[in-house]
């Protein structure tokens, strides 16, 4: 099994956590979902064949702020990539990181092997961010969230009406959102400026051209999948969608061996070790 690597790396003056693991052939570049870090790539790191870089975004895990447009996150995240000396690499993001892993493909289309999409933002409007995304939200959130987010049936909860399908959070994800929660609400304050514009005027064309693959989950309420296949498929009309029954938003916590495969199919590399949850325990297939 590949040994996760945690590192921090500088850019510019903005620090940035990164998770990575060995492999043969070009890296997969992994970009992880509003309140949540990079950690939650690490089983699916770990089975992959193929290299991974996993990253915090920017107010998330071990990254600093990084300002609130996306623009400035994009420019981030090249340099990252470039002082890396990754010329060439798949890119996958999952909500918040969708739409930063679009963002990236557009302006590195030549070095992008493929682009898969789980739950994207970015392709159509989102009431939530719509809602956060205000002023007197945002305060409100900044003065509030962390407190309650120390009680975890609360949680619990947010978690099963907004996220997932009737499925039960992961005690994994569950410690990541309580013990992050002071650092982490700055980094959704921020993120939600970015997805609010972005669902006022969602992307309306790219000049990457190759290979996307979007992932949605049947009873997603966050990003809707019809709404968002339209988008979509607006920007990449060679976009090819798999729909998962019965989950909502958050494929990898709520079908992760099925979730695995999608990724490895599309990344074009094999699955070389049984999916775990951590080192030594393994997770259902």
């Amino acid at each position: 099994m590949s040994k996760v690597v945690r590192e921090e790396l500088v850019v510019g003056r903005i620090r940035l956590g990164l998770r990575s693991t060995s492999g043969r052939g070009k890296p997969l570049v992994m970009l992880h979902g509003l309140m949540d870090s990079a950690e939650s790539w690490d089983p699916f790191a770990r089975s992959l064949s193929r290299p991974t870089l996993a990253f915090d975004l920017p107010g998330f895990g071990e990254s600093a702020l990084a300002g609130d447009e996306l623009e400035k996150w994009q420019k981030l995240f090249s340099r990252a990539l470039e002082k890396l000396d990754v010329e060439g690499c798949f890119l996958l993001g999952h909500s918040l990181g969708g739409l930063l892993a679009s963002s990236l493909a557009a302006a590195r289309s030549e070095e992008t092997r493929a682009l898969l999409l789980i739950a994207p933002a970015g392709y159509g409007r989102i009431p939530l961010a719509q809602l956060l995304g205000r002023r007197e939200m945002e305060f409100l959130l900044g003065r509030t969230a962390p407190g309650a987010m120390r009680f975890r049936p609360l949680v619990r909860l947010a978690y099963g009406n907004l996220f997932s399908h009737h499925h039960e959070l992961s005690e994994s994800l569950m410690e990541r959102l309580t013990t992050s929660r002071r650092t982490m609400v700055p980094g959704i304050r921020k993120a939600m400026h970015i997805l609010r514009s972005l669902s006022q005027e969602p992307f309306s064309e790219s000049p990457y051209q190759g290979t996307v693959a979007a992932l949605f989950g049947e009873h997603d309420r966050l990003i809707p999948p019809k709404r968002t296949i339209e988008g979509l498929r607006k920007v990449f009309p060679q976009a090819r969608k798999s729909i998962f029954k019965g989950i909502g938003h958050h494929p990898q916590e709520e079908s992760p061996a099925q979730t695995l495969r999608w990724i490895a199919k599309w990344s074009e590399c094999r699955v070389r070790e049984p999916l775990m949850l951590s080192e030594g325990e393994q997770l259902f297939d």
